[in-house]
């Protein structure tokens, strides 16, 4: 029994260290998948934070275009003003240089001739006025026309200033742009690359555990197949469907661990551990220690006693002295030999202890 039980725990320990590497390599796998997915969230926070930053210069080029075009619009308007302001002082100036050319080439007679043409004082001092009015008229005249004319140069410089710095903030917007673009780009391409290792890495680790759930179905099927041959080695070959004695006829000597034990001289019991009986060393092996699931054991219970019985009440033993199937007399009652695997000379009876 102690044989096929030490080979059953060796398949049981080889799925268990599959199942510790599967699941350390599934630990791995994960840990590298969370690195790489919490990059990926940062690289989509920062390429949402690109975009944001394009959403706005797109909104600024659209409003310094805009302004663009209000400018240019009041250059045009002014440069036409400026043009007409220029034709009317030109033309202005001309008519003053004729009439002065007229009043030196005739020696100043017109005028002359118009103030000495006075009838009286109060006629010549009006004459006179009015000839001093009129220098004046031109004078001012000429003069407003020069301010006019300035102030319309100014605004005009002045536009063209505001054009121009609007012209370099488009540019300094476009080339922000481009650069934002640059980034946004590189930024997506790295994310399709980490996006495509978690998908490649996910793949592996789906791979590593089907391959890993294959191997241990493989080895559980194998270790079911060890235990089916076992039970078919292990079979009673004798009556098992005599009567058995359930061996508590001498009574109990108290409780231990909720089980009854016989009492009596010579008796084997869980605190006792060794006991000699009929000829042979008895001793005990626990099943909480050695499960025997390959035994073939029909109807495997655990008696009042806390020993291991068969449907018929039959202590479970483990002999190499006897043939399995064979009916020993214990101290504990009568068993069947379901085992081997002990020393000779000894009977090991298979308890819950």
């Amino acid at each position: 029994m102690r044989i096929t039980l030490k080979r059953q725990l060796r398949v049981m320990t080889a799925c268990l260290c599959s199942v510790c590497v599967l699941g350390s390599a599934s630990e791995i796998f994960a840990a590298e998948i969370s690195s790489l997915e919490n990059k990926s969230s940062d690289l989509e926070n920062t390429l949402d934070s690109i975009n944001g930053e394009l959403l706005e210069i797109g909104a600024k080029i659209a409003e310094n275009e805009l302004e663009i075009e209000a400018v240019n619009a009041d250059i045009t308007k002014t440069e036409e003003q400026l043009a007409i302001a220029r034709k009317n002082e030109e033309a202005y100036y001309d008519e003053m240089k004729i009439r002065i050319q007229y009043i030196y080439e005739n020696s100043g007679e017109p005028i002359l001739g118009l103030i000495f043409s006075a009838e009286s004082l109060a006629d010549f001092v009006n004459k006179v006025h009015f000839v001093q009015t009129l220098s004046e008229y031109d004078r001012n005249m000429f003069e407003e026309l020069q301010e006019l004319r300035y102030a319309i140069e100014t605004e005009e410089e002045y536009l063209k200033e505001q054009q121009e710095a609007c012209l370099k903030l488009e540019g300094e917007l476009s080339a922000n742009r481009e650069e934002l673009k640059a980034k946004a780009a590189s930024t997506s391409a790295d994310l399709a690359a980490l996006e495509t290792k978690i998908n490649q890495l996910k793949d592996e680790q789906l791979a590593k555990e089907l391959a890993a759930a294959a191997k241990a179905a493989k080895e559980a099927e194998a270790a079911k197949e060890a235990a089916q041959t076992s039970q078919n080695d292990n079979k009673p070959t004798t009556g098992g469907n005599n009567k058995p004695s359930n061996g508590n006829s001498n009574g109990s000597s108290g409780g231990n661990g909720g089980y009854v034990y016989p009492s009596g001289d010579g008796v084997l019991t869980k605190d006792k551990g060794v006991n000699y009986f009929n000829g042979h060393r008895e001793t005990y092996y626990s099943q909480r220690v050695l499960p025997g699931h390959g035994l073939n054991i029909p109807g495997r219970h655990v008696a009042s006693d806390g020993t291991i019985r068969d449907a018929n009440g039959y202590l479970c033993l483990a002999s190499s002295d006897y043939p399995k199937g064979t009916v020993v007399q214990t101290s504990l009652g009568p068993g069947i030999v379901y085992d081997t695997g002990c020393a000779s000379g000894t009977i090991d009876i298979y308890t819950d202890w």
